[in-house]
């Protein structure tokens, strides 16, 4: 007689969004470097409960999310900037993760914020390995990636240049132009004239 055959894992995937008391740090940062101007939409991919979306509201944008899980009635919509905010982590299958972050750059009409969870950030009592990542105790599946697998894997998918704004933080421009003016900001070096007087 041949022995049951163990039934597939059942991921959760709806038990990893988180319950926001303020903007997610990819947000904040987005927010910080002017990358979500005046008048422009913004898009959540995969928003969970919710969160950013209204907290970008509130900032008086046009705002809006979908979720498969916890908003799957919402419709995915075109916007300014999208956001793709610890999605890919918790995908476990990584032909999937490729899908969505397709999805999401086709939506975002001039740029795509994209954040993960980075190895080393682990910390989980309980974890089993599983495919590239780990079954927590909560039954979830996290992906930790390393910085470079994930710029890589952004710019393999997407043809386009990745730049790191914070730790597992990318923004993607959809055109060139952007990019460079993005990039000369940053190089500029802020003078304080006072302090040297």
């Amino acid at each position: 007689e041949t022995p049951p055959a163990h039934p597939k894992k059942k991921i959760h995937r709806h038990k990893t969004a988180l319950v926001r008391r303020e903007i997610s740090k990819p947000v904040k940062t987005l927010l910080e470097l002017g990358q979500l101007r005046r008048g422009e939409s913004f898009f959540d991919y995969g928003c969970g409960y919710g969160g950013d979306v209204e907290a970008i509201r509130r900032l008086g944008h046009e705002s809006g999310g979908w979720d498969p899980v916890h908003a799957p009635d919402s419709t995915k919509q075109t916007a300014d900037v999208v956001n793709l905010g610890f999605v890919l982590n918790v995908i476990e299958d990584p032909a999937e993760r490729v899908e969505a972050l397709l999805d999401a750059w086709k939506l975002s009409r001039r740029a795509l914020l994209v954040s993960t969870l980075i190895a080393g950030q682990e910390a989980y009592d309980d974890i089993r390995t599983f495919g590239d990542g780990v079954i927590t105790s909560r039954d979830t599946f996290q992906k930790f990636f390393d910085p470079a697998e994930i710029q890589s894997l952004i710019e393999d998918t997407l043809h386009t240049e990745a730049v790191p704004v914070g730790l597992g933080i990318y923004l993607v421009f959809r055109d060139t132009a952007d990019l460079h003016d993005f990039l000369a900001s940053r190089s500029r070096r802020f003078i304080d004239w006072e302090s040297l007087s």
